[in-house]
């Protein structure tokens, strides 16, 4: 469960940081090389995302668990409060993603971007914001806050994407149901 404002990984550079990937280097059974920044790193959230992640204790469950999320197996809940109301209850975006260039740490929706689908249904609403699920089908970089800025509707905290502000980002990954090793499937 990552908390809030805890990067997953560091970006390359010597970074002294605490992160979910230097956690993971000082638990008993993870059998990565000491070197490997990411090691037991099998998927990411945003720094300001809270919420679920699976991480491997070794090389061959990682290869397992990435390939879940490569092949679209390994099937992620959200929730986020967002501002106004979206025009339709139940819809499926499908909208594709690339790198704003005028911007380069923000993405935007664009014709010659990456396929991006996500799925959202209003949970509750009142005439400023709307509680939404959300389940990515992809996993572009910043996808659902994208996409939900897109709509008009973005995430309330989100100021990168045009969101209210607000002293966080109203974005938690609450649910991710995956096969694990030994084959059974769980819901987390």
């Amino acid at each position: 469960n990552k908390p809030l404002g805890v990067l997953v990984h560091s970006k390359g550079a010597y970074n002294p940081e605490a992160t979910v990937a230097s956690w993971l280097k000082d638990r008993k059974g993870f059998d990565f090389p000491a070197d490997n920044d990411r090691g037991g790193i099998v998927h990411r959230l945003d720094r300001a995302t809270s919420g679920v992640m699976i991480c491997a204790k070794n090389k061959t469950s990682l290869g397992f668990l990435q390939k879940q999320f490569q092949t679209r197996k390994a099937k992620k809940t959200y929730v986020a409060v967002v501002s106004g109301v979206p025009k339709q209850a139940h819809a499926m975006i499908d909208l594709p993603i690339d790198r704003n260039p005028k911007k380069p740490q923000t993405f935007r929706v664009n014709n010659n971007g990456k396929s991006a689908q996500t799925e959202y249904k209003v949970i509750e609403s009142s005439e400023n914001l709307s509680l939404l699920e959300l389940k990515p089908i992809t996993g572009r970089t910043h996808q659902l806050r994208v996409h939900l800025n897109h709509l008009n509707n973005p995430i309330v905290g989100d100021v990168m994407y045009g969101g209210a502000s607000n002293d966080r980002m109203l974005l938690h990954a609450k649910t991710l149901e995956i096969t694990i090793p030994g084959g059974e499937r769980k819901t987390f």
